[in-house]
């Protein structure tokens, strides 16, 4: 099946014992319009359908299959994650491994856990051993997760140009999906602030990429040895010269994606907006860190996966969107570790509630403090493909879902983990309007503010509902901020005034306002989506001698519900007769 816009059915492969996955089919539910777009290039890419071989993560893997009845994950041949309990003496850890035979192959001090080595086809045998252990809180696999979802690619897009819409990104008007969870509506409050980061542990995403490049994260850790103290790790963060992010898989600082499936939820919840280019995210202006712990096969391990978590934790995302899903009857106790870390910090952490139309637990989303997001189509059903349980929290569009696909262009997708991206672009929006809210704050906003769906209540289908965008960003008590909280102008008699600015770098020209009561100052109404921002300009004609004159500017929150406001800005004025400019006499040495 080619990339084409009558897309009728997609291929969707689970993790389910074997690494060739049985696929099974998705439907959309209404075919899609025809166009007069040129015809696609003579051999287009295919649908990811299977693979020739194993990826580098996946080389050395032990098949889960069947325990005792149940179904088991799969996991990397020749390790194991182990958990000590605290306060142990490092000794007596280092001498129980030496006495089992065990090296370590990485650790993280805090939340405090180890990768160890041991000897292939012993690793269930070594996990009963360290679990009899009184030192030993917990050890378990080093399972292996899979970005399970094929995306449909249509590379005719790049040839279609933005009509006169607002905003005016080409494919913003084919994008069901945002009208749906009315999310124009909410940008009237807020576009997303780029001090609100979300980070994507999932493939990595395209950092040069038109729709992202100008809102990469960046770390305080320039290439190289910038500092000069022989040391290229700037930041001591244990990552050298991690500017963008962290490949887990390659070990090092340019999380580039390879696979594409980082690239494209990453599009849907934060893709560069009104741009006259491609398509809209649900956030525009939020930051994106780029964590890769998926290979380019689609495999990612959990020891990857937790140390994503922990770097995006310990580097301040708000937003931790999780794209790897485990299968099976295994509970990933290291990974709900890392979970309750990043909780444990402010993060919310979001997941897809899984793709295999069952009721089975899918990890991380069944985790506590996940936020576990279904799928909704666009007629507000549950699709034959959404994952339904008890821990199901929220639901989002999933089903038909345009995102940038990585090389080609654009695609769709049928997936639980394209309504997470939803669920993602909404928490960065409500944070944008009051950044002191809890996570857990933030979560129940986008739970109490939902559409309900399916029986009356919070259901296993839809949980809470799906999700609207306006009602959860105008239930948001807005906390006004403003920047900077002086401004001073030197006013010469013989020139123009100088003007300065204020700016609100979190919502819209429409959610507060800026005045003064001194006559020698005039400001502008705000402009601008996020940031917005006045001008201030000083008028000498108010100015009645010279001297120093100093004035308050309040800016007020216009919403109904607000906190930290209004908010004071000082503003001084020195008005002279005359500014002097001094120039360095240029200094010539005679020959």
């Amino acid at each position: 099946m080619k990339g084409a816009l009558m897309i009728k059915s997609m291929l969707h492969f689970f993790l389910v014992g074997l690494f060739l996955f049985p696929p099974c089919l998705a439907f959309a539910e209404e075919p899609m319009p025809t166009t007069t777009n040129p015809s696609p290039p003579s051999s287009p890419p295919t649908l990811r359908q299977g693979f020739d071989r194993l990826s580098p993560a996946a080389q050395d893997v032990a098949l889960g299959g069947k325990e005792g009845g149940r179904d088991a994950m799969d996991f990397k041949a020749g390790e194991i994650i182990v958990k000590f309990r605290e306060d142990i003496p490092q000794a007596s850890v280092q001498s129980l491994l030496l006495a089992e035979g065990i090296s370590i192959l990485d650790e993280i001090d805090n939340p405090g856990f180890m990768l160890l080595s041991v000897p292939k086809g012993q690793e269930l045998e070594k996990i009963e051993e360290l679990k009899r252990n009184p030192l030993v809180e917990y050890a378990e696999p080093n399972y292996v997760a899979r970005i399970a979802d094929p995306i449909a690619v249509e590379p005719h897009y790049n040839s279609l140009r933005a009509p006169d819409v607002e905003p005016n990104d080409p494919y913003f008007p084919s994008q069901w999906n945002l009208i749906k969870i009315e999310a124009p509506a909410a940008w009237h409050v807020t576009t997303g602030s780029d001090k609100v980061v979300i980070a994507f542990v999932d493939s990595g995403v395209d950092l040069e990429h038109l729709e992202f490049k100008d809102k990469i994260w960046t770390n305080d850790d320039p290439p190289g040895d910038a500092d000069g103290d022989g040391d290229p790790d700037d930041d001591q963060n244990g990552y050298v010269d991690d500017v963008h992010g962290w490949d887990f898989v390659n070990w090092h600082g340019e999380p580039q994606d390879d696979y594409g499936h980082g690239t494209f939820v990453a599009s849907i919840a934060a893709a560069e907006t009104n741009n006259g280019l491609g398509m809209a995210g649900v956030s525009w202006g939020v930051e994106i860190m780029s964590i890769k712990v998926v290979d380019n096969r689609g495999y990612a391990s959990l020891a990857d996966i937790n140390g994503g978590i922990k770097y995006a934790t310990d580097n301040k995302a708000k937003i931790i969107n999780i794209g790897p899903i485990l299968t099976g009857s295994d509970y990933p106790q290291a990974l709900q570790t890392f979970v309750d870390y990043a909780h444990s910090k402010g993060a919310l952490v979001v997941a897809a509630a899984g793709d295999s139309f069952t009721s089975t637990y899918k990890y991380p989303a069944s985790l506590n403090h996940v936020v576990s997001v279904a799928a909704t189509n666009r007629y507000d059903g549950h699709p034959d493909f959404s994952t339904y349980n008890d821990k199901v929290d929220i639901a989002a569009p999933g089903s038909d879902i345009l995102g940038i696909y990585l090389g080609y262009g654009h695609g769709r997708l049928f997936s639980t983990q394209a309504a997470a991206a939803h669920i993602s672009g909404l928490a960065a929006l409500i944070w944008s309007v009051n950044p002191a809210l809890t996570n857990d704050q933030v979560e129940s906003i986008i739970e109490s503010t939902a559409v309900d769906l399916g029986e009356p209540g919070r259901d296993d289908y839809f949980g809470h509902g799906r999700i609207d965008v306006t009602a959860a960003v105008m239930t948001t008590t807005h906390y006004l901020q403003v920047e900077p909280d002086s401004l001073y102008f030197l006013v010469c008699d013989d020139s123009v005034p100088p003007f300065g600015k204020i700016t609100n770098p979190n919502t819209n020209y429409s959610t507060w306002s800026a005045t003064a009561t001194a006559p020698w100052l005039s400001i502008s109404p705000p402009e601008g989506y996020t940031p917005s921002s006045v001008t201030v300009s000083v008028d000498k004609d108010g100015l009645l001698d010279f001297g120093l004159y100093t004035a308050a500017i309040t800016a007020t929150s216009t919403m109904t519900n607000y906190v930290n406001n209004p908010k004071t800005i000082t503003a001084t004025v020195n008005y002279s007769s005359q500014c002097w400019k001094n120039y360095l006499p240029l200094l010539f040495k005679e020959s």
